[in-house]
Parts: C-alpha cells; sequence; structure tokens
C-alpha cells in the first residue's frame, strides 16, 4: 500500500500553487449593477450625453458618445462589465481600446487603473461627463424607467426602444427572481 503523504504533498503543491496563482490576479473594480448602468443610460441619453442608445434587444447595450471617426461608447449587459471603448476609424479600426468603469451611479463612477489616453482620448474627461449626468426625480414611476418613459414623451427614443429598456428595469438585477429596479 502506497504512503498516504504522496497525495497529501501533491494536493499541498496544488493549493500553493493556486493561492500564488490568485494572488497574482488583481480584484476588479466594483461592477456598476444592471439598475445603476440603466438608469445612467435613461438620464444620460435624456440629457443629450448618450447620442444614440441601442435596443436591449442587441447582445450589447451601447451609448454611442460621439459620432464620426473616432467612437466613443458605453458598453454593458447582464454578462458584460460597464465598460468605455474607444475606436477609430469604427468600420476598419486603425486603434481600439477599453477601459473598465465601476463605482455607482449617479455621480460615483470610477475608472480604476485607467491608461492616460486611448487612441488619443482621454478617458477621465468622459468620466466626468458620465459622473454629472443628473438623476431624474422618479415622478410617476420608478427611477430607472422615468428617463425612458419622459424620451417617449419628447420623442428622444421610439417606444419600441424605450419598452426594450423598460423591461430591463422591471427585470432588476437578473438572473430570476430579481426585484425589480428602483
Amino acid at each position: 500500500m502506497a504512503p498516504k503523504t504522496r497525495p497529501t504533498a501533491i494536493r499541498r503543491a496544488v493549493l500553493a500553487t493556486t493561492i500564488c496563482a490568485l494572488a497574482a490576479v488583481p480584484f476588479p473594480a466594483l461592477a456598476v449593477t444592471n439598475c445603476e448602468g440603466l438608469t445612467l443610460y435613461g438620464n444620460a441619453k435624456n440629457e443629450g450625453l448618450c447620442r444614440t442608445l441601442s435596443p436591449t434587444t442587441q447582445n450589447l447595450w451601447v451609448c454611442g458618445l460621439t459620432d464620426g471617426a473616432t467612437d466613443v461608447h458605453v458598453t454593458f449587459n447582464r454578462g458584460t462589465p460597464m465598460h468605455l471603448t474607444v475606436r477609430i476609424n469604427p468600420g476598419n479600426p486603425t486603434c481600439e481600446g477599453n477601459t473598465p468603469i465601476g463605482g455607482a451611479f449617479p455621480g460615483a463612477l470610477t475608472m480604476p487603473g485607467a491608461p492616460a489616453n486611448i487612441c488619443g482620448v482621454d478617458p477621465l474627461n468622459w468620466l466626468t461627463r458620465l459622473n454629472a449626468v443628473a438623476q431624474m426625480a422618479a415622478g410617476g414611476s420608478t427611477l430607472c424607467e422615468e428617463p425612458f418613459r419622459t424620451m417617449i414623451g419628447n420623442g428622444r427614443m421610439t417606444p419600441a426602444d424605450a419598452q426594450t429598456y423598460i423591461n430591463q428595469c422591471r427585470n432588476g438585477e437578473a438572473p430570476p427572481p430579481p426585484p425589480a429596479c428602483p
């Protein structure tokens, strides 16, 4: 019968290797919640910071911040943490990069470890603009739904596209059973 010390030694070596590997991996920044991201998008579109807002039926939910040869946008969905992306010449990118966005909306978004620039664009300038977005009062709805309802009324978003966001607000922090977003 083989001695029991050998399997124990192997387990200890594997455990030590795993601990060392995990220690080398930085912890991600506190992620922006889905509800805060949805609420940010609605308010940023209402204020005109988001020039475009994709329907949530797309794979990624995109707030387009610029038009033209320099594409700057914020992206997230239920499986993808929020991040800022910069692309030069979006159709055939000559430069592309991104940085994660953490923290909380309103006014406390962060970009820990963000580079000084991405393709010549200062990401912290965009972070300042995102943090300046005011949160609309709930009115007759929730904080998450209200900006999308307002956009329907002022013609800034089609009812169908706005409804995709309202549905996500109602789904809250899915997977089910989630409470609806505040």
